[in-house]
């Protein structure tokens, strides 16, 4: 397993962080702004431009089995990406942002129950602050839409899924970035153009007024185009980083959008228990990041030593069958460093 130096697993959360602030904002543009209707036409334009360029970019070999390996993450990333797109309309940003953090611990309960994964003290204690801050922001919500509740609720449950499947899916390690966001992409089109027609939003598509106006064709074309962006970052964040860290990092990219969202937009309205709960929630968040980058540097300073001896006992382990299947006698012999192999006479 590639172990990952802390100015990696870093990096790639500011770029997790940094292209979700920017899909968030964009897509509340469209759905707050202009109203715009259709969000499964959005996810389905989104994932239509993903899949050709990262085609033509990683050129991936075509494979029915591989295909069947993807098919369920597939299946919970239309979810995730619908429901997302929902509940962005149907919420203010610090709600969305405070209901989303029930992502953590959806996370901490799949990695326990399915996969047996234990946590320590820490990251329990962490992520029971950064709920209970987020309970008391949502405590404070002014105003109610149920379809946005259930759509946000909807989308922590696959996020949660989302990505802990990336993790521990075995044979998706066998793909590169560029080419499992192709085979993701490919297999959830069909599924959301079902869905376009199954909700109805291809029957509506001339009832929206805007569709010549400049400004909204800027923006949906940045929604559609930007989109690779969050699948591309997700898959990096999470692939070099845990599960949790990547979650980690959207939190607290969702600082900043908390206060851009409150200046932009006019669906927000100020209570100083919505800056506790998230204050709260921001010290959870920091504890985690600061405790998971001092383990992996730990964990980072003992490997090149194991992996060199790993890697030797290997080699050695091959020459050793390859001279014995030749018919070459062999004769012990130790080097410098310890390491016993076979030698011919």
């Amino acid at each position: 397993m590639v172990q990952h130096s802390p100015i990696v697993k870093l990096g790639a959360a500011i770029y997790y962080g940094t292209a979700s602030f920017v899909v968030q904002f964009v897509n509340k543009s469209l759905f707050t702004t202009f109203l715009f209707p259709f969000p499964v036409m959005v996810a389905m334009m989104q994932l239509a431009f993903m899949a050709p360029v990262c085609y033509g970019v990683a050129r991936p070999k075509l494979d029915m089995k591989m295909a069947w390996t993807v098919l369920p993450l597939s299946f919970v990333n239309v979810m995730n990406v619908v429901s997302g797109l929902i509940s962005t309309g149907g919420l203010s940003v610090p709600m969305f942002i405070a209901l989303r953090r029930f992502t953590l611990l959806i996370t901490l309960l799949i990695e326990r129950f399915i996969y047996g994964k234990k946590h320590n003290s820490v990251t329990k204690i962490t992520a029971t602050i950064m709920i209970a801050g987020a309970l008391l922001a949502a405590w404070t919500d002014a105003t109610f839409n149920l379809v946005g509740y259930i759509a946000i609720i909807t989308n922590d449950i696959f996020t949660a899924l989302y990505l802990v499947l990336v993790k521990n899916i075995k044979g998706l390690k066998e793909l590169t970035t560029v080419e499992l966001i192709f085979y993701n992409s490919a297999l959830s089109l069909p599924m959301l153009l079902l869905g376009f027609f199954a909700s109805g939003e291809a029957g509506r598509l001339g009832e929206f007024p805007s569709w010549a106006v400049p400004s909204f064709q800027i923006v949906l074309s940045s929604t559609i185009v930007l989109g690779i962006t969050i699948h591309h970052s997700t898959f990096i964040c999470t692939r070099v980083n845990e599960p949790l860290m990547t979650m980690v990092a959207g939190q607290l990219k969702n600082i900043i959008s908390t206060i851009a969202g409150a200046l932009v937009f006019s669906d927000f309205k100020f209570l100083w228990l919505n800056v506790i709960g998230l204050a709260i929630s921001t010290i959870g968040a920091l504890w985690y990041a600061i405790d998971g980058t001092l383990r992996t540097q730990s964990k980072t300073e003992l490997l090149p030593r194991s992996a060199e001896s790993n890697g030797i006992r290997e080699k050695l382990k091959n020459y050793t069958q390859l001279k014995q299947e030749n018919g070459i006698k062999l004769i012990p012999v130790v080097t410098a460093n310890g390491h016993t192999y076979e030698d011919e006479e």
